[in-house]
């Protein structure tokens, strides 16, 4: 590691291991969230000046002690892969999995398939320990509403400006604001409108309408007063919520938004793409954490710890710097989509939902979805009692004790 931005960015993953993370939902930071994330950021940027200016001895001893908190950086390692410290072969049949209600009580919510008025309940993410942001739709219009499960109340953000008939649009939210992508075409070419409106409630603001290449996203972010996105083909794009121009992020070019700030340069995923991933970015400083592939791997994907993958034994986990492998399955149960590791944490597949924490695995019912969110999903749900869902928020599970 040679600059101080370098050892900034890893320390920022550090930073991800922030005790709030476990308050996060679905990638909302809360208020409280961002004021302790933004604190542990700007320890972690006086860290790496004090760090940096000792020298190359105080760099090794920070990355040296082992632990969850361990980052990867973009040195090279001393071997070209690091012994395999734990290996664990899950059996990956449901029946051998506990309930997620059983595992995770606090993180498995009901929610009503429709509100008062008829309309149909589509999950998108958690907001809150007890609060859920649905897509409401019918053939009267589309809105977005807060339903909390405690009270058992609703409350609506902000209607969706789009026609009946329309695809539903793609929403993601922070502590602050939703945005959403709508979809439609114009004369034969592919178009899309991107909106914002604050999480309070309020009107919908028209950001942007992008057409043609541009308006091929796979995936979307707010963070504060910034919306963005990363095109299909690689760029990220970031335009105030307020309005104005949209602009390239810097150093995110031929990249791809995982969650704000992270970039990779494969595709997000889930996916059948056989291609690997070779770093992640992150896009605030521009520092890169290089990933580690071991031979006859195929559709690595990774954040900034861990990595999902296969090869020809079946699905695996493995830190980003090739280390610590864990063999999922060796009769492919878990799939062979790629997608990296969620909030750094889970990987849901056929198997049931791993959480690379504990080494648990928790199941959910047969007909199980995920929800549709504009970037990483983290709501896994389910049918019910009558006329309810059930529903897992990976980023309610609380933090390993």
């Amino acid at each position: 590691m040679r600059t101080e931005d370098e050892l900034t960015g890893a320390l920022r993953a550090a930073a991800e291991r922030a005790p709030d993370e476990g308050d996060l939902l679905a990638g909302v930071e809360t208020l409280r969230g961002q004021r302790t994330r933004r604190r542990v950021r700007t320890l972690a940027a006086a860290a790496a000046v004090v760090i940096v200016a000792v020298g190359g001895a105080g760099v090794r001893s920070v990355f040296s002690s082992g632990g969850e908190g361990d980052v990867a950086t973009t040195t090279t390692p001393t071997a070209p892969f690091p012994e395999v410290t734990k290996t664990t072969t899950l059996d990956p049949q449901p029946g051998k999995a506990v309930p997620a209600a059983k595992l995770w009580p606090t993180a498995v919510l009901t929610v009503p398939t429709t509100n008062a008025e008829g309309m149909m309940y589509q999950p998108i993410t958690g907001i809150g320990a007890t609060e859920v942001l649905l897509l409401a739709s019918s053939g009267e219009g589309t809105r977005i509403e807060v339903y909390d499960t405690a009270t058992k109340r609703a409350r609506v953000v902000t209607t969706v400006p789009i026609e009946p008939t329309a695809v539903p649009p793609t929403v993601t939210a922070d502590g602050k604001n939703v945005a959403w992508m709508s979809f439609g075409t114009k004369r034969g070419v592919s178009v899309r409108e991107i909106w914002t409106a604050p999480l309070s409630g309020g009107k919908a603001r028209l950001l942007t309408t992008l057409s043609g290449p541009r308006a091929d996203i796979d995936s979307m972010a707010v963070n504060g007063d910034r919306v963005f996105w990363s095109e299909r083909r690689g760029d990220v794009w970031g335009i105030p919520v307020s309005g104005g121009a949209s602009e390239r992020v810097p150093a995110s070019r031929g990249l791809r938004l995982l969650r704000w700030p992270w970039a990779s340069d494969a595709p997000v995923g889930p996916d059948v793409s056989v291609r690997g991933q070779s770093k992640v970015v992150d896009l605030t400083i521009g520092s890169t954490i290089k990933v580690v592939t071991r031979p006859g791997t195929r559709d690595l994907r990774c954040g900034p710890f861990w990595c999902f993958g296969h090869d020809e034994t079946g699905a695996f986990l493995q830190r980003i710097d090739g280390s610590n492998m864990r063999r999922l399955d060796d009769r492919g149960s878990w799939g062979r989509q790629a997608m990296a590791p969620i909030l750094n944490r889970f990987v849901v597949s056929n198997g049931g939902i791993y959480d690379i924490a504990t080494g648990r695995t928790a199941a959910a019912a047969d007909g199980r979805w995920t929800a549709v969110s504009a970037g990483q999903p983290t709501i896994i749900y389910w049918e019910g009692g009558r006329g309810t869902f059930r529903m897992l928020n990976l980023a309610a599970v609380p933090p390993p004790q």
